[in-house]
């Protein structure tokens, strides 16, 4: 696997929508194929995106962790995320980028909330649909492609109910994996994981220790550490570690600030202990993660 480069990715069509103040796109894959070279170019989505896989294969890395492209696939990601191709050969599918106001200006903002893989960070980015499942899907994306493509009057009313139909089949599909699972989870525990994360999320940077989240929760330390080892796999502690780490990884490779300024920025006490902890963790130097996919 090639290092991965950073080149000017408002140049990409996915980030291009945005950056113009579009509030949706939309396109076949083989059309976003066709446009430009999707290459390596590593870029951080300020914007949610759904992306069915009809034909082709190929790789691509969401987070730093590489995903196979494949036929049935669906993969959906949010804001925040760092996102490039790796390889890919043949790609056919469709490809749907939103923002969060193009969705909320029917729907209340905490119904994209209700998805779970726009919030749940131990959810891989993809699903896999069994055939009949996914050629209604595919027939339910194909018509949205053809309301934006033809732009009939109040078309964008029309493309958000479609566009709330698609998740919630999504939505489907996903929870239809989870009963496949061979250990059923208990709904309110993970309800506690979801609010967990949200925490998380607002209280990463200023917020390390469990008992903090726990009483923000109303629990103790050990029955939340028990809840996320159930539902999730990994103890509190390595969740809020893991959101930590995302962040740092996604700092070093899009934001100019130094090694240092980071650190400070998510409150580590100094730059040594902040290399320290980024070091164990990765594997690696932050300056030479940095490098790694930047290529200074």
């Amino acid at each position: 696997m090639n290092d991965l480069q950073t080149l000017n990715i408002e140049e990409l069509r996915c980030n291009a929508f945005a950056s113009n103040g579009q509030p949706f796109d939309m396109c076949t894959l083989q059309e976003f194929v066709r446009e430009q070279t999707m290459g390596e170019q590593v870029h951080r989505h300020n914007y949610y995106m759904v992306m069915v896989v009809t034909k082709g294969e190929g790789w691509q890395l969401i987070d730093f962790e590489s995903y196979r492209v494949s036929p049935g696939r669906i993969f959906v990601m949010y804001p925040g995320q760092v996102h490039a191709w790796e390889e890919y050969t043949d790609l056919e599918g469709f490809l749907v980028f939103f923002t969060q106001g193009f969705f909320t200006e029917r729907y209340n903002d905490n119904n994209l909330r209700e998805f779970p893989f726009f919030n749940t960070s131990y959810f891989l980015p993809y699903i896999d649909a069994r055939p009949t499942a996914f050629s209604h899907l595919i027939r339910l994306v194909g018509c949205m492609l053809r309301e934006y493509e033809q732009r009939p009057g109040d078309y964008l009313k029309t493309l958000r109910s479609y566009l709330n139909i698609v998740l919630h089949e999504c939505k489907r599909l996903y929870h239809g994996r989870e009963e496949d699972s061979h250990e059923p989870r208990d709904k309110n525990m993970v309800l506690i994981v979801r609010r967990f994360e949200q925490l998380i999320e607002e209280h990463f940077r200023d917020k390390r220790k469990v008992r903090d989240y726990a009483e923000l929760l109303l629990l103790t330390p050990n029955y939340l550490n028990a809840v996320c080892n159930k539902v999730a796999g990994r103890s509190a502690g390595e969740l809020i570690r893991e959101r930590v780490m995302l962040e740092t990884r996604r700092m070093l490779l899009h934001d100019a600030r130094t090694v240092a300024e980071i650190g400070h920025y998510l409150s580590f006490p100094d730059n040594s202990y902040f290399s320290r902890f980024f070091k164990k963790y990765e594997g690696m130097s932050p300056e030479k993660f940095r490098k790694k996919y930047n290529r200074i």
